[in-house]
């Protein structure tokens, strides 16, 4: 499917008449300066979205580097990260997504611990290696 650009340029090379809506003139002119117009919306809501999706990216790196920087070879559960960021914006999902990540690239390993009586994951720097 072509995009809205390729359809814009596309209009912009056929050859049009005058064309009248009701009162209105509409000339070759009118349609290429409204298309590239429109273009040239596309591009700024294009560059607005890229700079909005690297400010996203830059908050969760930085988010990423001050969980990295709470854990060491003690595990520590989810609650006690989110606790030590000690910043009431950070949620314990954004905490979660962040561990994901680094557990993926074995920067941080996930284990399990016991917490009045319940089993819940925890998350260190070394990978806790439990007895049978």
């Amino acid at each position: 499917m072509a995009s809205k650009r390729d359809v814009l340029n596309a209009l912009k090379t056929m050859t049009f008449g005058e064309v009248t809506v009701g009162e209105v003139v509409v000339t070759p002119e009118d349609f290429e300066e409204f298309i590239d117009s429109s273009i040239e919306t596309l591009d700024k809501r294009a560059a607005a979205t890229r700079k909005r999706q690297e400010a996203k990216k830059q908050a969760g790196d930085e988010l990423r580097a001050q969980i990295k920087a709470v854990l060491d070879e003690t595990p520590k559960t989810i609650a006690e990260i989110v606790s030590a960021l000690d910043n009431p914006e950070v949620t314990n999902a954004m905490v979660v997504s962040r561990l994901g990540q680094l557990c993926r690239i074995q920067e941080v390993f996930k284990s399990d611990v016991k917490v009045d009586g319940r089993t819940i994951k925890a998350y260190s720097t070394v990978e806790v290696v439990e007895a049978e």
